[in-house]
């Protein structure tokens, strides 16, 4: 699993399009860990020139879609060998780019500037609570032993709200695997399309916020039921860095079969609930996004079918596979959908 992308959805939405962007955060760099404290992890991550996975090939009526499923984070010491998905675009005519969500104030400038005081202080926790008051005794024990571990001395933290703990613990600890390429995929691929002057469609929802101070209000007053995603975080942290680093190997050498293997079903589903089941959540809809992203990318998908003759997409691994991926989606469509490792 990724940083868990779901926890982003918080700070994206009261971010309000980067307006949280106007008060610059500093991380303090985490403390030196003594000797022995930081596990060995079973997986260690690949360097080198990798071959990355194979692409998902979809056909309907003689047209193609080929897709690559990307992940984030790989390893920073590997190189991805991109001929593949070079003489892919070097054959087609668009390039279809990852799903983005964009969530906007509905308001105008001076709107916008009049909300910025609001958002101060969004992840700290109601009435100036700690982390030691809001969770369990045992497990803000086993809390200090992996922010010890993975965070350093950063005291502003303890102020958080659980869930936005968790993100600032998995972010610096994705740092100390070894793992930690971010977009290199995206930026790869797009170079490539560029290139050869392939087409580049976006793909993009944009969820508007009609009333976003009151939103923010209401969410600086609510309580978040993120307590077993917080707790799942921490108990798991070393078992979930391992899985990433894993996933990393598994996506760099193409084992497509060990990234259908997700065994972060239950923290993921926690750590969901946590941020779409509060009122706020579901007052703006926040809980309909990632049905409408998936809506807005096989129109998409529909519109290039019906006029290329091939086509390559980018698509998040975890939202390629599953019941509920986007290649199901595509099958229940009509569409012809042949995995990389078919026939293997």
């Amino acid at each position: 699993m990724t940083t868990p992308r779901i926890l982003l959805a918080l700070p994206l939405l009261f971010g309000l399009a980067g307006m949280a962007g106007a008060q610059p955060q500093t991380t303090p760099a985490p403390a030196p860990a003594s000797a022995g404290s930081i596990p060995t992890l079973e997986a260690v991550t690949v360097s080198g020139v990798q071959p990355g996975p194979g692409l998902w090939k979809v056909t309907r009526d003689g047209h193609t879609l080929l897709i690559l499923g990307s992940l984030s984070p790989l390893p920073q010491n590997m190189t991805w060998k991109s001929d593949e998905i070079d003489d892919a675009l070097a054959h087609s005519s668009e390039l279809i780019l990852p799903p983005k969500v964009e969530i906007k104030p509905n308001v105008g400038f001076f709107g916008k500037l009049a909300l910025l005081p609001s958002l101060i202080g969004v992840r700290n926790a109601p009435d100036g609570a700690t982390l030691k008051d809001t969770v369990p005794a045992d497990v803000y024990a086993r809390w200090l032993t992996v922010k010890a571990r993975y965070i350093g001395d950063d005291r502003s933290v303890e102020r958080y709200r659980p869930i936005f703990a968790v993100v600032e613990l998995y972010k610096n600890a994705v740092k100390k695997t070894g793992l930690g390429k971010a977009g290199v995929i995206t930026r790869t691929v797009v170079a490539i399309a560029t290139k050869y002057n392939v087409k580049q469609t976006p793909v993009q929802y944009t969820l508007m916020v009609d009333d976003p101070r009151k939103a923010v209000k209401e969410f600086k007053r609510s309580t978040l039921d993120d307590l077993s995603c917080f707790t799942l975080s921490v108990d798991n942290i070393d078992a979930q860095l391992a899985d990433m680093t894993r996933r990393g190997n598994a996506w760099a050498t193409g084992d497509i079969a060990a990234l259908r293997d997700d065994r972060t079903a239950k923290q993921r589903t926690a750590c969901l609930d946590a941020v779409t089941d509060g009122g706020v959540a579901q007052r703006i809809g926040l809980t309909d996004i990632p049905k409408a992203v998936r809506t807005a990318w096989l129109a998409v998908v529909d519109t290039a079918m019906a006029h290329d003759t091939q086509a390559v997409a980018i698509v998040p691994i975890e939202d390629l596979l599953g019941d509920d991926g986007y290649l199901t989606a595509l099958q229940a469509k009509g569409y012809k959908v042949e995995a990389p490792d078919d026939g293997d």
